[in-house]
C-alpha cells in the first residue's frame, strides 16, 4: 500500500514539526501491519452511555435575539446567559439578528457593533454562533434585493473576523423570520420555485461569508434547485465548492406529514425520495432546526419512536432547546428526551488503543486506534486530531498531527486506524503519557478546552487541558 508522508508544525511549549507516515485505513478492517499492531500494548476503553456533556457544533441550542428595536425586552445578549447555556450542555446559540429599520438603508455602525458584540460574548463563554439575519419576527416586510445585498457585503468582514465562534451561518434575509417563504420584495417564488434575486442572495453569501463555515437553507429542495439535483458525494464534501457549503435547517421538524412544507411530495414514495436525499446531503453538512407544533396534525409523529428515527435518518446536528414545548414535554414523558440530547450531531468514543512502549529520539512511535461514532451526525467543521504526549514531572508536552478527517467517521461503523509518527529529534527523554486531542483548528480559540472534542468514555477527559487521556506510556530513550 502506497504510504504518504505530511508534515505539520505544532506549538506547545517550543516550537515542534512532527511527520505522519500514514496509510490510509478502511474502517472496520484489519490493516496490513495488522501483526504488529496486535504486539503493541493496548488498552480497551468503557463507552460512557449516559452522561450528557457538551461538545462544539453539536446539541441543543438556545435562541437569543440581539437587535429588534421594536421589542427593546428581546435584546439579551449577556455572557452569563451564554455560560448558563453551556454549563446545562449546551454548545452553541442561535442568535437572531432582526433588522426592522434597515430595511432602506445601510447598516448603522450601532448595529454593525451589536453583532460583532454577540461573537465577542460567545467567545468569553466558550460557545459558538448560529446567527440568521432577518428584516422580521414573521408577518411583516422584508427588504428588497439591492439592500439585502448590500447588507450581505456590510456583514461579510465581520462574520469573517469572527469565524472562530461561527458554528455555521443560516441562509436568512429572505421572507417572514428570514425562512425563505412569504417575501413581500418578490425574493423568491412563486412558490415553491426560486428565482433570480434568490441565487444572487444566496451566491452573494457564499461569496461574502466565511469560506469554512457552512450556510443553511431553510428548505432542502431550494438547494437542489439552485445547485443541482444529486445530493453531495464523498469527493466534492469539504471542497468548498457551493455545494460543498450548503447544508439545511428544518424549523418544522415533524410538525406534520410534510414537516409544515418542508416537504413537498403528495406521496409516500416522493416523501421517502427527499428524506433520502438529506440523508446523503447531510453526510458532509449540518442538518439544524427546531420542532414547531404538537397540535393533531403532529401527533403521529413527534412520539419518542418516530423521533428517534427521523434524526437518526436525517443526521441531525443541532436543534432549538426551547421550541416547541409541547413535543419537549412530549419526549421528557416519553423517555427519550436523554438520548436526544446525548446523539444530536456526533458522540465519537475510543473503542481501544495501543501504542509503542518504546521509541528512541528522533524515531517513530506507532500508535493503532479505533474510534466509534454513536451520534446522530459527523462534525462538519474540520479539525485535526493529535496524538498529546506530555512528560508528567516537567509538564513538557508535544503534539503531534494525525492526518485524519473526524468529519468523514460517519454513525455506525469502527473507524480503525493505524498511524506512525516521528518523533522530534530535539524531545527530552523521558516517560510520557499519551492522550489524544481534538483541538479548534482556528489559532484563537486552539487552546480552549470549551472547543475541544470530549470523547464518550468513562475517565479519559482532562477538562483542564482539553485532551482524552489514552492510559497509554511511552518511554522515549
Amino acid at each position: 500500500m502506497q504510504r504518504i508522508r505530511a508534515c505539520a508544525t505544532a506549538f506547545v511549549l517550543i516550537v515542534v514539526t512532527a511527520c505522519v507516515d500514514r496509510a490510509p485505513v478502511d474502517p472496520g478492517r484489519d490493516t496490513p501491519d495488522a501483526d504488529r499492531v496486535r504486539q503493541l500494548p493496548t488498552r480497551t476503553y468503557v463507552a460512557d452511555t449516559t452522561t450528557d456533556f457538551p461538545n462544539p457544533e453539536r446539541g441543543f441550542y438556545i435562541q437569543r435575539t440581539a437587535w429588534y428595536p421594536e421589542q427593546p425586552s428581546w435584546v439579551y445578549i449577556d455572557a452569563a446567559d451564554f455560560r448558563r447555556a453551556r454549563d446545562s450542555g449546551m454548545s452553541v446559540v442561535r442568535v437572531y439578528v432582526v433588522m426592522t429599520d434597515h430595511r432602506d438603508r445601510p447598516l448603522t455602525s450601532p448595529l454593525l457593533q451589536a453583532i460583532t458584540n454577540v461573537f465577542t460574548t460567545a467567545r468569553t463563554a466558550g460557545v459558538k454562533v448560529i446567527p440568521r439575519l432577518a428584516y422580521n419576527f414573521g408577518n411583516a416586510p422584508d427588504a428588497p434585493l439591492a439592500v439585502v445585498l448590500q447588507h450581505i457585503d456590510q456583514l461579510g468582514p465581520v462574520f469573517r473576523a469572527n469565524a472562530d465562534v461561527i458554528a455555521f451561518i443560516e441562509g436568512g434575509f429572505i421572507g417572514y423570520w428570514g425562512e425563505w417563504h412569504t417575501s413581500t420584495n418578490g425574493l423568491i417564488g412563486p412558490w415553491p420555485r426560486v428565482n433570480d434575486g434568490t441565487r444572487a442572495i444566496l451566491e452573494r453569501e457564499l461569496a461574502a461569508f466565511p469560506p469554512e463555515r457552512p450556510i443553511a437553507l431553510r428548505y432542502a429542495f431550494n438547494k437542489r434547485e439552485l445547485l443541482g439535483e444529486a445530493p453531495l458525494d464523498p469527493g466534492e464534501a469539504f471542497t468548498g465548492t457551493p455545494r460543498a457549503r450548503v447544508g439545511a435547517h428544518n424549523d418544522c421538524f415533524l410538525a406534520s406529514r410534510s414537516n409544515w412544507g418542508t416537504y413537498l411530495s403528495p406521496d409516500d414514495a416522493g416523501l421517502a425520495r427527499e428524506k433520502q436525499w438529506l440523508r446523503d446531503d447531510n453526510r458532509f453538512v449540518p442538518q439544524g432546526g427546531e420542532t414547531c407544533n404538537d397540535a393533531a396534525d403532529a401527533q403521529p409523529y413527534i412520539g419518542c419512536t418516530n423521533a428517534l428515527q427521523e434524526l437518526d435518518f436525517l443526521r441531525f446536528s443541532v436543534l432549538n432547546a426551547d421550541y416547541h414545548p409541547g413535543v419537549n414535554a412530549r419526549w421528557r414523558n416519553e423517555g427519550c428526551m436523554p438520548e436526544v440530547r446525548r446523539r444530536l450531531g456526533y458522540r465519537f468514543r475510543l473503542v481501544r488503543a495501543g501504542l509503542s512502549r518504546e521509541v528512541t529520539v528522533g524515531g517513530t512511535l506507532r500508535l493503532a486506534w479505533t474510534i466509534r461514532n454513536d451520534g446522530f451526525a459527523t462534525p462538519y467543521t474540520a479539525r485535526t486530531p493529535q496524538l498529546v504526549l506530555r512528560e508528567p514531572t516537567t509538564g513538557a508536552e508535544v503534539r503531534l498531527p494525525l492526518a485524519r478527517d473526524p468529519r468523514r467517521w460517519l454513525p455506525g461503523s469502527d473507524w480503525a486506524m493505524v498511524d506512525t509518527l516521528v518523533l522530534p529529534a530535539d524531545l527530552a527523554p523521558g516517560r510520557y503519557a499519551a492522550a489524544l486531542a481534538f483541538p479548534d483548528a482556528t489559532p484563537s480559540i486552539a487552546d480552549r478546552p470549551e472547543y475541544a472534542i470530549r470523547l464518550a468514555n468513562v475517565g479519559v477527559w482532562d477538562a483542564s487541558r482539553g485532551v482524552n487521556d489514552l492510559g497509554l506510556t511511552v518511554d522515549v530513550r
